[in-house]
Formats: structure tokens, sequence, C-alpha cells
């Protein structure tokens, strides 16, 4: 009966260790723009899927072009990849997993044109 209790613990430590595992950290900012996060820099911890979320939200601008406007970095426990508009917004949603920050860099870097 002893060796039966020890078994049961020894699985139930290994469970715990194993989910842990599956743990993702992930990038939170509210405006993350050029690169750089503007406001409400933190981080996150997800333990189930899809994990890491990344939102890149467009203004459809009078020259008949999409333009960024900026991007909101956080953790989802429901992230559904997809392009939703709303009007002339236009929110393109990016989810990830398995490796931590891993939405760190997905946020749209604008580049200035010179003129």
């Amino acid at each position: 009966m002893g060796k039966l209790l020890l078994l049961l613990l020894l699985l139930g430590a290994f469970s715990f260790v194993f989910i842990q595992a599956k743990t993702t950290v992930c990038m939170v900012c509210n405006s993350f723009k050029r690169g750089h996060c503007l406001s409400g820099k933190s981080n996150c911890t997800t333990m189930y899927s899809p994990g890491c979320r990344t939102r890149n939200f467009f203004i459809f601008s009078h020259t008949g072009k999409w333009v960024h406007n900026h991007t909101k970095l956080d953790c989802s426990s429901a992230c559904l990849a997809e392009n939703m508009y709303e009007g002339r917004l236009k929110i393109s949603t990016f989810c990830c997993k398995g490796e931590d920050f891993c939405n760190k860099y997905h946020g749209q870097v604008v580049k200035k044109d010179v003129y």
C-alpha cells in the first residue's frame, strides 16, 4: 500500500512539472509602435493554447491604403488568427505559443518615407 501511495505522489509531481513546462511567457503592451512599447509594458504567463497574441490596428486612409496605427500585445486563451474589419478599422491578429516572448517582434514596424 505504501508503494502505491508513493507511486501516486510521484505521478502527481511529474504531472505538475509537465504542466508547468507548457507555460509560455508573453509580452504585454497596450501601444506598441516602431518596435517600442509606448504604454502598458509588462508580461503575462499562459498555460493553455494558443498563448501569446499580437493585434495590429490599421486605419483606412483617404489615399485608399491601410495605415498602421498601433499594436497591442497580450496573453489570450482564445486567440484566432484573423483579419477583422469594422468600418475604417482593420485588426490583424497573430497567435503564437511554445516560446517565451514569441509575440515580441510581431508588432508592425513602420518605416518613415524620406522625401
